[in-house]
């Protein structure tokens, strides 16, 4: 079992969590889950209690720790409770009870957005398939709020042979049992899934992203595009044009599209950002709202503002620092021939229709989150804990329930997908490394004056996205973890002209509850390796001796003894021939690939 987080003080703590889940303590839990058309028309009849849970931790192997509140009675009750497994069968430990203020200061903290629900309690009688009369509790959930319209059933059993035996009524629908992506979990970080009404609609309702039949056109050409429709406007019509630009968080919509466009048309063109309108810090926070929500921003004024532009009036020109107060006005806005609406939600179904040319400018999640990473760590020196948490907990969610809708309205896509051969220079750091097959004889180290730094255990595990295939970019994302320290490390492509393995890199430490709110969105884990590396200096040359294996179908297998030499400096690759001649190594031999490739 993968170690988990420490909760908080006087929770659960991780040598809890762990004997929670012991072979000898698990409880098991035997459960099938439905979908159902219609609410039966006496629910008011049987007994109900209101539910709100979270999740603080989700592990790669779905794992959870889940708070929960519960209210029957007028009466408030506040739990604790660990889950792991998947499908019918799953194991649970013993709901432990919480204080109120313990439960509200791990609600802050949970992963995603919360769930609430009316659960209600149907006693039902039935003639199993061997003709035995059983009795369960049948319990429906209606969910609110974002989950609204989502109503599903689980029906908990006392062995596998009642569950497989289970003669559901009429009412119920299709049998959910197993599906992940309606587990709770996944109903907190991702919303409803789109297969919702039956295996009938499931086509069209997954009939988005790659299969939206809307022309798609890599950025130059599509910016090439975007100008040549505004041009065909002009030609067609004397009055104001307006030009919509979507995208995503990093998808450069603003530099890379909208400032393009501006500077074509120059004085003929303005860049209206729907970015001044957001309602303020003291505003979102008040109504629960983030800056990933439409409703942060007030639409209906920048509507009509934009409504006014198009009839050629003169608008107050707003302001927004992106602080607690609301925009303020700085003077009066222009109208033009071109006006530019460019902002997360420019192709908002509000604003469709006032819309003569829309244009979605697309990126992958992968690409969103290194981009943020790499402006935001390196270029405005934020803290990575709180970039991927704000990341995985808004950005991501946000974009699949409101952004990501919106590409429907558009009338082509721009990809404006991360290039990590540009792009990963950003990062301002670089690792020159060279290996050798082997090992070196300490006596021989001291003789030549090597300085012995000191020994650590790693194990490395690396990822691949959902949206794309980083063997094929050449890219890396790895989490290490080395003694109490966890740390996550982005590595570009590998440079081809050089006789080392030279690539851009970043990495920096991160706690393990930001690990387990990366992990869930970002994509899988693809390969792990172990090393027992024994670290030395020589001539302010860093290098290793490495023992190295990797797990694979559950065992682990050696790769192999190797002396690894690196710097972060580039231009200290003279010196590293020098240390590699000292260690009795010639460069021919020397071994490119990373660990993970071999």
């Amino acid at each position: 079992m993968k170690r988990f987080q420490e909760i908080s003080s006087g929770v659960l703590e991780q040598k809890d969590i762990e004997s929670e889940i012991s072979p000898e303590r698990e409880n098991m839990e035997i459960e099938r889950k439905f979908l159902i058309e219609k609410l039966p028309e006496n629910l008011k009849e049987f007994p109900q209690k209101e539910i709100k849970q979270g999740y603080t931790t989700i592990t790669k192997d779905g794992t959870e720790i889940r708070i929960r509140k519960e209210q029957k009675d007028g009466e408030e009750k506040y739990y604790q409770q660990i889950k792991s497994g998947g499908g019918e069968v799953r194991f649970e430990s013993p709901k432990m009870e919480l204080p109120e203020e313990v439960f509200n200061n791990l609600w802050k903290e949970k992963i995603g957005k919360g769930i609430e629900k009316t659960r209600y309690k149907i006693p039902y009688e039935y003639q199993d398939e061997q003709g035995a009369k059983k009795k369960v509790i049948i319990d429906l959930d209606v969910f609110k709020n974002d989950l609204e319209g989502h109503l599903t059933i689980e029906v908990e059993f006392e062995n596998e042979e009642d569950s497989k035996n289970f003669v559901p009524p009429d009412w119920f629908d299709e049998d959910l049992t197993g599906d992940e992506r309606y587990k709770n979990q996944n109903l907190a970080l991702r919303g409803i899934p789109e297969r919702e009404k039956g295996q009938e609609n499931i086509d069209s309702l997954q009939k988005n992203k790659e299969d939206l039949d809307i022309p798609k056109y890599e950025l130059e050409e599509g910016v090439g595009k975007l100008i040549e429709k505004i041009e065909e406007k002009m030609v067609q019509t004397e009055g104001t044009i307006i030009v919509e630009v979507a995208g995503g968080s990093a998808s450069g919509k603003t530099s890379k599209v909208a400032e393009q466009v501006k500077e074509k048309f120059s004085n003929d063109a303005i860049i209206f950002s729907m970015d001044n309108y957001y309602r303020g810090g003291n505003y979102t926070r008040k109504n629960d709202l983030n800056f990933d929500q439409p409703e942060a921003i007030d639409i209906n004024l920048y509507k009509k503002h934009l409504q006014q532009l198009k009839e050629g009036k003169l608008i107050p020109e707003l302001k927004y620092d992106f602080g607690d107060n609301p925009p303020e006005t700085i003077g009066e806005l222009q109208p033009q021939k071109i006006i530019i609406v460019e902002g997360l939600f420019a192709l908002h179904d509000s604003l469709e229709k006032i819309g003569d040319v829309k244009t979605f400018v697309d990126i992958g999640t992968h690409g969103r989150m290194i981009r943020r990473l790499l402006r935001d760590v390196v270029e405005r020196g934020q803290k990575p804990d709180d970039i991927i948490k704000y990341f995985a907990e808004i950005i991501e969610p946000m974009h699949e329930k409101y952004i990501e809708d919106t590409k429907k309205n558009a009338d082509f896509i721009i990809n404006n997908e991360y290039n990590p051969e540009i792009e990963a220079e950003r990062s301002g750091m670089h690792e020159v490394q060279m290996k050798f097959e082997g090992s070196i004889d300490s006596e021989v180290l001291r003789k030549i004056g090597a300085e012995r730094l000191n020994s650590v255990k790693q194990i490395d595990y690396y990822y691949n996205p959902r949206d794309r295939d980083l063997a094929e970019t050449e890219e890396i994302v790895r989490i290490r973890e080395e003694g109490k320290d966890t740390i996550l490390t982005y590595k570009g492509p590998k440079n081809p002209e050089s006789e080392f393995r030279e690539r851009p890199k970043f990495e920096f430490k991160i706690n393990e509850k930001i690990k387990d709110k990366f992990l869930p969105f970002y994509g899988d884990e693809m390969k792990i390796i172990k090393k027992n590396r024994t670290l030395y200096q020589l001539d302010g040359i860093v290098f290793s001796l490495d023992s190295v294996s990797k797990i694979e179908n559950g065992g682990e297998i050696k790769i192999g003894d190797f002396i690894e030499v690196r710097t972060t400096d580039k231009e200290a690759k003279e010196k590293i021939k020098k240390v590699v001649s000292k260690l009795g190594l010639k460069m021919k031999d020397g071994i490119k690939n990373a660990y993970v490739e071999m």
